[in-house]
Parts: C-alpha cells; structure tokens; sequence
C-alpha cells in the first residue's frame, strides 16, 4: 500500500501518465482529482465540519492518552457576531465525545427507508443494512438507529443523524459508513469528489485527505468483513474517541482534593433561619424549614456564575479556598413526633431550578412521606442563577466553559452537603429532637427529578457516601434532548439569532457535549455501571414519564441501556435492548409509568404540548412506594401496579 502510494504521491507533483522503471516494466496510471486545500473536512461537501465527528479534525500529540488531539481552530468553527471561536478549552481533549451525535449530509436527501429507526434497531445488525457503525479495534458493529433531520432548513441540506443505542467506548476508533444510498426519486446519490478519490484509488492535492487515507483502508478492509461492496460506499469515514482522563480528569482531581478537605464529616455548616411547623396550604407537614450555608473547597474562581477553573502548572484546576454554599433542608413533622435516627436523603432540583423553591413548595409532603430529612443546593453550573451564562451561552458558545466548569464545582457542593449534615451539623439543634440525633450519618441517599435524575447519575458514581439513588425523569446527553425537549423552547430563538444555519448550531451543541462530559450523566454511565469510583456500588432506580415532553423516553433508554439496568415487569415500555425481571427485585432497575400523556413526535422535534406527565410521576401513588421501598434499609424495587403502571 505503501509503496503504490510513493508511486502516486509523484503524480501529485505534476506527474501524470504511466512510467517506466529502470528494469523497463511499466507502472500503471494512477488517476488524480485536484481538489484543492482546505481546512474543512472535504468528505462532505454540504458543511465544513460534516461528517461530525471527524480524524480529519485531530493532530497527532503524543503526550496524550490517545496519542491526538482535537484541533479545530477558529476558521472552521462557527462566528457568532463576527467574533472568532476561541477553541482552546476543546484543544484540550484528545479526541470526540464518545456520546456526541453523529452526522453526515449527502448531495440529495437520501431514502432511509430500510434503514434501522428508533423502533427497527435490529435491521441496523443485518447484512443488509445501508447504515454501520464500527468498533475498528474489535472489528464489531454497533446497533444504532439513524434519521432525517426533521428541523432542517429549507435553504439547507439535510442531516442524517447515527444514533448508537448506548454510550461509544472510550480512546477507541470507530467507521461510520452508508452503501448504496438513494433520493426520493430512486437516483443513486453520488459520493463526494473527495470520498469518491478514497474509495476509487485516486490520489489528490489535499495533503490532510492522503495522510487519512491509510486509516481509510483499514475501515474499507473492515466493512470488506460485512461483505460491503467497496464500490457500493456512498459515504465512510473515520473517528476517534477521547480517554477516560480526558473526560474525567478535572473532575477526579477536584473530588480527590475535596475528600480529603472535607473528611468524613465536612467542613461546617451555618444555619441562617428556621420557620417551625412549616406548611403549605394550610397542611403542616414539616417540624421545620432550616435554611443556612456550608462550607465547601472551591476550584473555581468566583462564588456566583459565570466562574471558571484556575489552572495550576499541571492544566489541573487548583483550590481556590473556602466557598460558603446555600442549602435548605426540611425536618418532617412524624419524625419531629416520634423521633429516631433515619435517612438523610439528598434532593436534585429541576432544570435551572433551585434549592430553595422546592424546599418550601415540593419538597415538606415528600419529606413527610418518606419519614426522611431531605436537604438540598443549588445545582451550581445550571440553576436559576445561572441562567443569564447560559444565555450568554448561546450567543457564543466558545465560552461554554462558564457553565461546564462551575458544574464540577456543583457536584463537589452536592457531596460537601450530605457529607456536612450527616457529619459536623448533625448535632445542631434543628436536627435534633429531645437528644435524638435525626439523621442516620450512615443512610445517605439521593432522589433527582429532570436535571437532577440527569446529573444524580453523574453524582452516583462520584459520591463514596451514596448507598442508593432515584432518578426521577432523568437521561443523557444534552444535545441529544435538547432537540426533542419543550424545555428548550424559550432558549432557541436566542440560539437562532446567533447562529442561524441549522448545521452549525447542531455541530456546537455536539461540541459543547465533549465538555459537558466532564459532568452529564453520559460521562459517567459506565463508571456507574462498574461500581462507582469508591466501590461502592451505588443502586439507582429510574422512574420515568411514557412520552416524557421534557426528557424524551429515548435519552432515558439510552442511559439505562448503557448501564446495562433491566426493566421491571409493570413498566409501560420495554425498549430495545433490555432484559425484563420481576419484582419484588434486589438490585438496580428502570420503569416507566404512563399517565397518559399523548405521544411525542416521531423524530427530533419537541412537542408542541406538555401534558405534566414528567413533572407528575414522582408524586404519584405508584412511584411514592417504589422510592419508598427502594431507600428503606432492606430496599427492594417492589412494583406495585397490577399490571401495566398506569393511573387506571
């Protein structure tokens, strides 16, 4: 290969023709196609970083776990404003989001009729598939289900998004490739001049494009396996996956460096004020609303948002000193009556919600129907005060790190809190009841609800203190649900103004998601799944919405199925890819309850209508006793529903 391809580098310099050698034998003629040089990626021609992701965005640094580095610079990243994208925080990764979405475009909308879909994953491991993905180290595919994008521009191309049902393997190569692929009036669609050069044996004036070309064939000799016609490829193409200290680095370093801060106790805690016999409506269900500060390790440089890492020498973020973190907590009224040590349970708000809202407006009935002291903070990173960086956000999304960085130090402030009322702050008096310590310092669990299910994953497998976790209405992958949420309907004109060609906001959010690894679920699904960094082996059950407005059902599937959790028998949908068990079941699990929301869109459009199936689920009949049951000492996931859990 080598060696034919010293030959043809010649005819890239002007040589043309066959040659004759020394011994008088004739080389045959190689064909050549100028393309021109580009910084795009020239596979495709409809955007400059399609496909995404891409080898053609990495340079070789062998001072990295993968032995690349991402590399997109300014000239081929989206402006918003005139301004260029400062890049230098993606420098950073040494390779794609093992979770980011997967994208191509083609010359004409193609037919994706006999392509697997969300609901014929199966057709995508068959041999006649026009889609496949993959693992080029272990030559197997992998299942994934592929769409039109039905948010498409009428003045631009269409794209095609891969969806792989569970989370990629990290620092590992992947092919993605498409055969015989056809337009809506049956016309065979034609490979781009660049692919086209690949595939056939043509050598070209791009410099970047042959230097790929080794990698190429090794994925064309791996589709050769699945008996794919070389010639029938439309598209094919290469990407690489970051490492596991890439993605996770910054914030395994900030946890070490906090645990050791903190202790098994914490580091103080402050409390501010205290309302008795708080209610709402009228109905007392709580004791006492108890509301102060603790203290926790800052990495970041400010208290309020926007906040970023200081860096040490190392590119590690460094301590900042001590932070004094909000909290809000309840003391049930029956524990107040009768009391005895019990669980501390930890709450997860909602999306760009806060502490203090649910506290005083959700949080006294579930608290007194638990029989638990429930404590909560502010998600930093994505809470109500951060809303004014997340617009900002959106107007340049190069400075994403306001948001992802400052969500590491949320997640340190989570553990901080359980770690501090269970500890030092136990014993004040608002936590006690005639000498009787209320919290059990050695229960410790987590309920999230939305984004709280989403980063109480994430949490899971960081805290060493959780034993076990309820995830409300959680998922994975931002990007992913971002385009099928309502949630994201007040956000997207502000993101349509500054950015107002659909591929490139779709190219950002993909972007933006290998930065959000650090902390969304989808970085940590398989930590989880292996244990959880401490060995702890933390439970998790999911409860979700049947057509979830705000989380669709898919992102849940997806973090469930990558965790390898089986479904319960009693759920209203039994997805793809999972094993069904019965209850009474001692161990992790997922269901979902439908409340008869109607169904969302078939494609990656959100709903136009919230039904509150998602907001409603936790406090229904059926889930209060499996979150019961599950956090109590012998917890089980024992589903209650006769049948189908349904509100009939």
């Amino acid at each position: 290969m080598r060696r034919w391809l010293v030959a043809a580098a010649g005819m890239a310099w002007g040589c043309s023709g066959p040659s004759t050698t020394d011994e008088g034998t004739t080389t045959p003629e190689v064909p050549f196609v100028t393309l021109g040089q580009t910084p795009c990626d020239p596979l495709v021609e409809q955007h400059c970083l399609l496909p995404f992701p891409s080898d053609r965005f990495l340079a070789v640094d062998e001072t990295t776990a993968t032995g690349v580095r991402l590399n997109y610079t300014s000239e081929v990243l989206p402006q918003a404003g005139g301004e260029p994208f400062e890049a230098v925080d993606w420098q950073r990764l040494d390779g794609a989001s093992p979770g980011g979405q997967i994208m191509a475009a083609f010359a004409a909308t193609p037919d994706l009729s006999q392509a697997a879909g969300q609901d014929s994953i199966d057709r995508s491991l068959t041999a006649e598939s026009p889609s496949i993905v993959v693992d080029l180290q272990t030559g197997l595919p992998v299942a994934h289900w592929v769409e039109l994008d039905a948010q498409a521009q009428e003045d631009g191309p269409v794209m095609v998004f891969v969806r792989p049902t569970v989370r990629l393997e990290e620092n590992r190569s992947y092919g993605v490739a498409f055969r015989d692929l056809m337009a809506a009036d049956g016309t065979p669609i034609t490979p781009s001049a660049a692919f086209g050069a690949l595939r056939d044996g043509a050598m070209t004036d791009d410099p970047d494009l042959e230097a790929r070309r080794d990698g190429m064939e090794v994925l064309f000799s791996a589709l050769d396996v699945f008996d794919w016609d070389r010639g029938s490829v439309t598209l094919a193409w290469r990407f690489h996956t970051a490492s596991a200290d890439a993605i996770r680095g910054d914030m395994l370093h900030i946890r070490a460096d906090a645990l050791k801060r903190l202790g098994p106790d914490g580091m103080g805690c402050t409390i501010e004020e205290v309302i008795d016999d708080y209610g709402e409506g009228g109905e007392v269900h709580s004791a006492r609303w108890v509301r102060g500060t603790i203290r926790v390790p800052a990495y970041v440089d400010s208290p309020t948002p926007p906040a970023r890492f200081v860096r040490g020498a190392d590119d590690r973020p460094t301590y900042q000193g001590d932070h004094e973190v909000p909290f809000s907590a309840i003391v049930p009224k029956n524990l107040a009556d009768a009391p005895s040590s019990e669980r501390l349970v930890l709450f997860g708000h909602g999306l760009l919600g806060n502490h203090t809202s649910y506290t005083q407006n959700v949080l006294p009935a579930e608290a007194q129907a638990q029989r638990a002291i429930v404590a909560a903070t502010d998600w930093a990173g994505m809470s109500s005060e951060d809303v004014p960086t997340v617009a900002s956000v959106l107007a340049d999304v190069s400075s994403f790190p306001a948001i992802s960085e400052r969500l590491h130090q949320g997640m340190i402030n989570q553990i901080a809190l359980s770690r501090t009322l269970a500890g030092v702050c136990r014993s004040e008096a608002v936590f006690t009841q005639e000498g009787v310590e209320l919290i059990d310092p050695d229960r410790v669990y987590f309920v999230g609800a939305s984004q709280g299910g989403i980063f109480g994953t994430t949490l899971a497998a960081l805290h060493p203190d959780l034993e076990r976790a309820v995830l409300l209405v959680g998922g994975a992958g931002y990007p992913f649900m971002i385009d099928r949420s309502i949630d994201f309907a007040p956000f997207d004109p502000v993101f349509r103004v500054n950015y107002r060609n659909r591929v490139d906001r779709s190219v950002l959010l993909s972007l933006a998601q290998s930065l959000w690894d650090g902390t969304d679920a989808d970085g940590w699904l398989r930590v989880l799944a292996s244990g959880g960094l401490s060995g702890n082996e933390p439970q998790i059950l999911m409860i979700a919405a049947h057509n979830d407005a705000q989380v669709t059902n898919l992102a849940t599937d997806y973090s469930m199925r990558t965790m390898g959790l089986p479904v319960l028998e009693g759920s209203s949908r039994e997805p793809w890819g999972f094993d069904v068990v019965s209850s009474p079941h001692d161990g992790s699990g997922y269901i979902t309850v439908d409340l008869g929301d109607r169904p969302v869109p078939f494609g990656n459009v959100a709903p136009e209508a919230n039904d509150g199936g998602h907001s409603a689920v936790g406090r229904t009949e059926a889930a209060r006793h499996l979150v019961d049951r599950f956090l109590a000492p012998d917890g089980v996931i024992d589903v209650p529903c006769d049948g189908i859990c349904d509100p009939d």
